[in-house]
């Protein structure tokens, strides 16, 4: 089992993984922090031909992910987490690498929206709570 923690590049992925890291040594888990890149982000990153390559093993799309990592933990004692960056739907691929790792936490963060804004934009943490394979703590990060 593991705490997977969702993280993005923003200022709110630190609480969500110090949230994560909490549980983590509650449990005696270890942390995965995962980072989706879409696949338009992807573009940007990717100025290669890298046919036939699986674009989570290609080096500049890991090191999008370790450096979001290491800002996040900061000057953090706790243990380092355990880094995956995956390609696609958020949403989708969150709920499906906590599957694939038996997840007993997933942890996200949530920003507070107008309930016009969820049905045009929808929620990636949203989503989450509904797909996910194990329970969701939501870090309020508004």
């Amino acid at each position: 089992m593991a705490i997977v923690a969702a993280i993005d590049d923003s200022e709110g992925a630190a609480t969500v993984l110090e949230e994560a890291q909490t549980l983590a040594a509650n449990f005696d888990e270890d942390v995965h922090a995962v980072h989706v890149l879409e696949r338009s982000e992807l573009v940007k990153v990717l100025e290669k031909d890298v046919e036939g390559q699986d674009l989570t093993d290609n080096y500049e799309v890991q090191q999008i992910g370790e450096n979001i990592v290491s800002r996040a933990t900061g000057d953090s004692t706790l243990p380092e987490p355990i880094v995956s960056v995956r390609v696609g739907n958020p949403a989708a691929e969150i709920t499906a690498y906590a599957e694939e790792q038996d997840a007993r936490y997933v942890v996200i963060g949530g920003r507070q929206r107008s309930p016009t804004g969820k049905a045009l934009f929808g929620s990636v943490t949203q989503e989450v709570i509904f797909e996910s394979p194990a329970p969701v703590v939501n870090v309020a990060l508004d």
